[in-house]
């Protein structure tokens, strides 16, 4: 079984690609058809294959952060649902702290700078130290460039469905600083 927590960006871009949703090309950062399109295709196989599980924490957070940017009708958080319904979900649990945040180790905290990823981070930490080979998958945010070292260095691996168009718009993000490759 393969675990996956979706970054609510792939529910987003994979949504402005169905005709029935309320995003249009124009609400996500990928002006490219066909690069929309590619998202659209990887949710559309990950909802279909029942050895592929979506990984959501049992109070909801990351739920809760799905339907705050998506509705009812919208494709991605409906492939979603279609996981919870078909029992295909790592249920995990993610502690948060006073101010409503996840708590991740000292390290992950100082490197996931965007407070609400940390829910994410948390949940696909939960469910490896629950032994499911997990992985972050993203879209279009450059945060997960960002930080993504770090989540490396803990076993966090992060599945970038554009590389090739995250990092240049990464690069425009930060001119001054050259990555090796």
């Amino acid at each position: 079984m393969q675990a996956r927590l979706v970054d609510t960006n792939v529910l987003i871009v994979a949504s402005a690609v169905d005709d029935g949703s309320r995003f249009r090309a124009d609400a996500t950062p990928v002006e490219e058809a066909a690069l929309r399109q590619q998202v659209f295709d990887w949710l559309a196989a990950f909802e279909a294959d029942p050895t592929r599980h979506a990984v959501l924490d049992v109070d909801w957070h990351v739920c809760g952060e799905y339907q705050h940017k998506l509705t009812d009708q919208d494709y991605g958080w409906l492939a979603m649902v279609h996981k919870i319904d078909r029992n295909e979900v790592v249920w995990v649990d993610v502690l948060l702290d006073k101010n409503g945040n996840a708590v991740l180790p000292p390290e992950l905290a100082e490197a996931v700078t965007d407070l609400a990823d940390r829910k994410m981070v948390a949940a696909a930490l939960a469910a490896l130290d629950a032994g499911h080979a997990c992985k972050l998958t993203n879209a279009s945010d450059t945060d997960w460039i960002d930080c993504q070292q770090a989540l490396n260095a803990v076993g966090l691996e992060v599945e970038n469905l554009l590389p090739d168009w995250l990092q240049a718009r990464w690069r425009v993000k930060h001119p001054r600083i050259r990555r090796a490759k």
